[in-house]
Formats: structure tokens, C-alpha cells, sequence
């Protein structure tokens, strides 16, 4: 009894509902809650009217690890030992983006930076081929325009806009002053390359806008900044010549340049490597490359299970989502599967090779889009058990957006074993026990365990069962009103949720844009998540929405 007591502590004060008056609906205002809805017979209050639009502040965006990588292939080439020595990210509220905007650089990640460059820089201007290509020319001394010409050219790239005269001087006298002291101009561009990579203006993405001549109220991106934030968002990586050409040209100074080039930029093979990122990261794919299981409970279950349930769920994506006529929701109800030897053994199918092999599931199969992954299984379960509540709230929490507080840090999460003259139970029964008959942990919990129920069929590393504890498994649900019987119900009574296109364009905004959205940019939400519901859940609509909105244009004015 003491053990209840503690784990309900913290589920007290809640009502039954979850989320705050920012929480988004479909139509990118605040939702309702998941209480009475529409089809459960009870009228749905609409939100209030958003307040005017007012932008976020602008921001310098350290470059994540990731991005800091594909930036320095872009701009020096393949063929190099790239770095591996570089700080990990932070991520805040999902997205290392986001962690990117507020984290500065510390001295030891200075030194792993200061390193990188310097390697980088050796690698090509020790190679005379290599770098007679990278420069353009064989300079006669630092005096040869070509110098200029080079650190020009390549530290626009680097920097993502073009270099003021005062700046080209400077690094030009870089050159200058190790040629006159080593004789060698190759040494001095080598290191005035090396310094150009550990500038913040390479390290950061300068974003902070200028006065906008058309409202004195906020602040604009102009050009070469727009071309960062596009480029980093649709590729992952720095812009390319073209697209700073079009910024130098004035053509991101309208919603129509912006969208002709956020079109091309989706129309090349490389967005689906930078789009894949932010799903890489909404669904915290990263926990599954160390994931661990019990060998006693799960002996079939191997190292290399992890990153193959990783890689599983991003080729479900790119399939579903990124391909031609993608459709968010088929990423829920798709009976595509990729399968190698090690999860074929999860799958209970035959042997598929090392390699990922597409598989249909069949019309009967239990298997139903990520949900019914190994990997969402496997990441949203306990080491030995399933857990319905872990798996609830992550399709509360990040395919709903609704909040639901947290268990305070002394929180005992061991389930209690059935008393001995009770009989056999199901592991539901004994959480709807623990759970769902005490009132004060029913507030919260009748909100994750009823949808995780849906997905009893599936044990703690993603196997299909039909009995926990030699009893029927029980995986019937609701979900705000609507009844399901089975996961494969459960999935598509969620992707006809009327929260599900607003949270994926609040979440995706947030990772477009680096910061937490505010009160003020709820008219944004609202204004992206429309066209993205009205294509049918187009990946590339809500990209191009993203790009195109007053959100992403526009700054606060500094204070």
C-alpha cells in the first residue's frame, strides 16, 4: 500500500484533463483536451481567437554536431577523416535545435573545435592536388589576387554571406603575415582556412534580423539569413552557391522566392538525409543504438537489434512520408515493414539477410505503421515487461502534443506483483489495479495506460503474444471517447485524431526554428498547420508552410 501511495503522489492534482490554453488543436489553436469530443456526442468548445501575430526573437544557433558535420563536407569535399572528438548535443524541449539556440561554446569544446580545423585545413593543403583544386589557382604570394578571390569565395560559404571588405582584409593579412614568416603562402592559407572554420560567424548561425522598412514593429531575415535558416532546415546542412546567389539577388525578399526555393530544395535527394533528422530526434531514435533488455527475460535479444529497429523506422519514414506523395498518417497505419535476420526473429518471419528487406505485412498481420515497430515497442518499455503507461504518454505527449506532468524524482515505478490468493493476472490487470481503480492515480493515468492497453499485444522487445501470464491479453482502448478493440483500431482511431496535423507542424516548426514557440506565433500555428490538413498530410506542404510564414521570416525587435 505504501508503494501506491508513492507512485500516486504526483498524480494528485490532475483533473482528468491534460495540456494548457496553449495546447494546439487541428486548425493550430488551442485544443480542447482530450475529454468529450464531437463523436461522443458532446459539443466541442472552439478556442478563442489567437492574439496578433508577434515574432520570437532571433537567435544565434550554435551548429549542432551533426550539422556542423554535413557543413564541413559541403564545403570542403568528400575523401577526409572527418572529426569525432566534438561535444554531444543538448537537446531542450525535443530538439537539439532548440538546445543549439540557448548553449554556448565552452573552452574544451573550443579545443575540439580549434582541432577539427586545424586537422581539416592539413588534410587538403598537404595534398598539392587537392588543394591547387580547393584554391582555384597556384598563387605566386599573398599578394596574387587569387588569394583574395579564394578567401572570398570560400568564406562566403563558410560564413553563409558574403564577407565586408573589412573582413576580407583581415584574413587576407593572415596570409600575408605567415607567408612573410614561413615563406610558404600555402601555410598561410592553410591556417587562414583553419581560422575561418573556428569563427563563430562558421560555429554560429547568425540569425538575428534587421529593421523591416515595411513595419517598424519587427524585425526581418534578410536574405543570406532566410538562405541559412532553409537550408539548414530542409538539408541539414549549409546553403549551396545557388541558393546564396538567389539571397544575393534579393529573391528571398518575397513569399514567392521563398517558396520557389524551399521547393527546390525538397526536390533534391539530399532532404530526405536533413529531413530525417527531425524525425530522428521527435521520435528519439538515439536511445535505441544502446538499447539494453533483460538476457534472462528476452535471450534472443542482441546488440545489434537497436540500430537495426533504428534503421527500420527511418526507412518506414523516408518510405511513407518523404517518397512521392507521402502521407503523414500512412507513417501510423502502413503494413510496410524492414527486416533483417535479427528482428526477423522478433517478427517471427523467415530469415531476411543482413541487410534491411522490405516485407508487407499481411491483411491479418497485427503489424500496423511505427506503433507496432520493435522499436517503438522495444524504446517504450521496461527491460523485462511492456509498459502501457510509457507508450500512452508518448502518443499523448509527442504525436498529441497534450502535457501530462511528470512522476516526481522519488517515484517508485515497480508494479506490485498480484497478491498470491488472487490468481493469475494479466500485467493490465494489475496496473488497472494500481492505476485506474485508486482516484488518485486515475487523473493522469486514465489518460496513457487505456492507449498503451491497445498495444498489450506486443512485449517488452516488440514480439506479437496473445497472452500475458497464461491469460487472453485484453488490448481494447479508447481514445478520447472513440473505442478500439486492437492496435490495429488504436492506429487509425489516432491518425483520424483532430490533434494529429497540429501537433507534427507545432513540433516540426519548433525544429525549424530553433526555439519553443510563443504566444505570439499561435496565428503561425494556425496558418501552417491548414495547408498541411488540406493536402492530405503532405510532408512537403508543411515544409513549405513552415518557410513561407510570418514565424520564420520575421524577428522580434531587440530590446
Amino acid at each position: 500500500m505504501r508503494r501506491t501511495s508513492v507512485f500516486c503522489l504526483f498524480l494528485s492534482a490532475c483533473s482528468g484533463s491534460v495540456g494548457d490554453p496553449s495546447e494546439l488543436g487541428t486548425d493550430g489553436g488551442p485544443g480542447p483536451g482530450p475529454g468529450p469530443r464531437e463523436d461522443g456526442g458532446t459539443v466541442v468548445v472552439e478556442p478563442p481567437p489567437p492574439p496578433p501575430f508577434a515574432p520570437a526573437p532571433g537567435t544565434l544557433q550554435r551548429l549542432t554536431r551533426t550539422r556542423y558535420l554535413s557543413s564541413v563536407q559541403d564545403l570542403l569535399g568528400p575523401g577526409l577523416n572527418w572529426p569525432t572528438d566534438l561535444e554531444v548535443d543538448t537537446p531542450l524541449f525535443g530538439f537539439t535545435s532548440v538546445g543549439a539556440s540557448t548553449l554556448t561554446i565552452g573552452p574544451r569544446a573550443a579545443e575540439q573545435y580549434e582541432a577539427a580545423a586545424m586537422s581539416l585545413a592539413h588534410q587538403i593543403f598537404t595534398d598539392a592536388t587537392r588543394r591547387e583544386a580547393f584554391v582555384g589557382c597556384v598563387p605566386s604570394g599573398a599578394a596574387d589576387p587569387c588569394v583574395r578571390s579564394f578567401l572570398g569565395r570560400f568564406g562566403e560559404r563558410a560564413f553563409r554571406r558574403p564577407l565586408s571588405g573589412d573582413e576580407l582584409d583581415r584574413w587576407q593579412l593572415v596570409v600575408t603575415n605567415i607567408e612573410a614568416s614561413l615563406r610558404d603562402v600555402w601555410t598561410g592559407l592553410e591556417l587562414a582556412t583553419a581560422g575561418l572554420l573556428q569563427s563563430p560567424y562558421f560555429l554560429y548561425r547568425v540569425e538575428v534580423g534587421s529593421p523591416d522598412p515595411a513595419d517598424a514593429t519587427r524585425y526581418r531575415y534578410d536574405g543570406y539569413e532566410l538562405a541559412t535558416r532553409l537550408a539548414y532546415f530542409v538539408w541539414g546542412s549549409t546553403p549551396d552557391d545557388e541558393l546564396l546567389a538567389a539571397a544575393g539577388r534579393g529573391e528571398l525578399d518575397t513569399t514567392a522566392g521563398v517558396e520557389a526555393q524551399t521547393r527546390r530544395l525538397l526536390a533534391s535527394p539530399r532532404s530526405k538525409d536533413g529531413l530525417l533528422l527531425f524525425f530522428f530526434e521527435h521520435l528519439k531514435l538515439d536511445r535505441l543504438e544502446g538499447l539494453t533488455k533483460s538476457p534472462t527475460a528476452f535471450p534472443q535479444f542482441t546488440p545489434a537489434m537497436g540500430p537495426a529497429m533504428r534503421d527500420e523506422i527511418l526507412r518506414l519514414v523516408e518510405a511513407e512520408v518523404l517518397g512521392e506523395g507521402g502521407d503523414f498518417r500512412r507513417l501510423l497505419t502502413s503494413q510496410r515493414g524492414f527486416i533483417n535476420d535479427d528482428l526477423a526473429r522478433i517478427y517471427f518471419m523467415p530469415s531476411a539477410g543482413p541487410q534491411l528487406t522490405e516485407v508487407n505485412h499481411p491483411a491479418n498481420s497485427p503489424r500496423r505503421g511505427i506503433l507496432t515497430t520493435a522499436g517503438f515497442l522495444a524504446l517504450n518499455a521496461h527491460e523485462t515487461i511492456s509498459s502501457p503507461t510509457y507508450r500512452g504518454r508518448y502518443i499523448r505527449q509527442s504525436l498529441l502534443c497534450q502535457d501530462i506532468p511528470p512522476p516526481p524524482a522519488n517515484v517508485n515505478p515497480t508494479v506490485p506483483e498480484a497478491p498470491v490468493n488472487s490468481g493469475p493476472q494479466t500485467f493490465r490487470q494489475r496496473l488497472e489495479a494500481l492505476h485506474l481503480s485508486n482516484p488518485t492515480c486515475a487523473g493522469c493515468h486514465q489518460l496513457m495506460d487505456p492507449l498503451g492497453f491497445g498495444l498489450e499485444g506486443f512485449d517488452a522487445i516488440g514480439a506479437y503474444r496473445t497472452t500475458d501470464n497464461g491469460l487472453p491479453i485484453n488490448a481494447s482502448g479508447t481514445l478520447d471517447g472513440r473505442a478500439f478493440k486492437n492496435a490495429a483500431e488504436l492506429v487509425e482511431v489516432l491518425a483520424d485524431h483532430r490533434d494529429l496535423g497540429a501537433c507534427l507542424a507545432k513540433v516540426t516548426y519548433r525544429h525549424a526554428t530553433g526555439h519553443k514557440e510563443t504566444t505570439g506565433e499561435t496565428r503561425t500555428l494556425r496558418a501552417v498547420t491548414a495547408p498541411f490538413v488540406e493536402s492530405g498530410y503532405q510532408f512537403d506542404a508543411l515544409v513549405v508552410a513552415i518557410a513561407t510564414s510570418d514565424g520564420f521570416r520575421y524577428a522580434k525587435v531587440p530590446e
